[in-house]
Formats: C-alpha cells, structure tokens, sequence
C-alpha cells in the first residue's frame, strides 16, 4: 500500500503532527519515510567558502539543526528514513522529489495561511495537493 512515503517538514508545530502521522504510518505498514526539507536561500557565500563549496553538506547541517525532533521521533522508534534536501520553491522541489522517488504517498503539514491569504498566496500543501501524482495527506 504504501510503502514509500514522503514526508515534507520545515520544523513547525504542524509538520511535528505530519510527522507523528507518518510514523504512525511507517510503523503499522514498514513503510519507509523519506523526510525532505526544502530551504528557499542558499547558504551564505562565507559559509559556502568555509565548507569548501560543498552545498549539499551545508542543507544537510541546516535541515538537521532545524528538524532534529523530527529526526529523532524516527531514529528513536527504529523506524526506516532518509533525508533529502533541496534549495528553491517548496512545492515544486517536493512534487519533483516525490516523482524522483515513486512515492505512494506525501504528508504535509497544513500552514494555516487562514481564507483570505489563503486565495492570494496559495500555500504549499495547497500547490502539492493540486500537481502530486499520488495521494496527499495534510495534517493540522
């Protein structure tokens, strides 16, 4: 059913409640849960020249300072994941992961932009839902 799943975080209270989902999911079914983290700005170019221009291993170090909870409720419960990164815009580096990566399901926190911005500015879940493949959950 669904054995790969994607679950798109950025730390917030409502990607926590995605991830609790997607363990919950990740343990009844032995799914395995890719956790993608998409950072809009890239590194500054002092700490691209400290790392050597080594780009991935700079999003890797920020996503994990910034989702080390997350990581951990799938560390601690032994649960199977991996961790992709990516620079640029959230919906469509998480559609183009999800596609990459043939998953059968995404989970995604919802932002709660609230009607009115909602209609003006979309959200990310909204942009997801819309272009994904596969079956999107959001969770509030």
């Amino acid at each position: 059913m669904y054995k790969n799943i994607l679950l798109a975080t950025d730390g917030s209270e409502n990607a926590r409640r995605a991830a609790d989902e997607a363990a919950g999911f990740a343990r009844i079914l032995s799914s395995h849960v890719i956790l993608v983290y998409i950072i809009q700005t890239p590194p500054s170019q002092s700490r691209m020249v400290q790392a050597n221009f080594d780009v991935h291993s700079l999003l890797i170090e920020d996503a994990k300072s910034r989702i080390n909870d997350i990581i951990t409720i799938f560390e601690q419960g032994d649960l199977s994941y991996t961790l992709k990164v990516a620079i640029g815009d959230p919906s469509t580096e998480i559609i183009g992961i999800a596609e990459r990566e043939k998953t059968d399901l995404i989970i995604i926190g919802s932002r709660g932009l609230g009607t009115i911005k909602g209609v003006f500015l979309g959200s990310v879940s909204q942009k997801v839902t819309y272009h994904a493949k596969c079956p999107v959950m959001i969770v509030k």
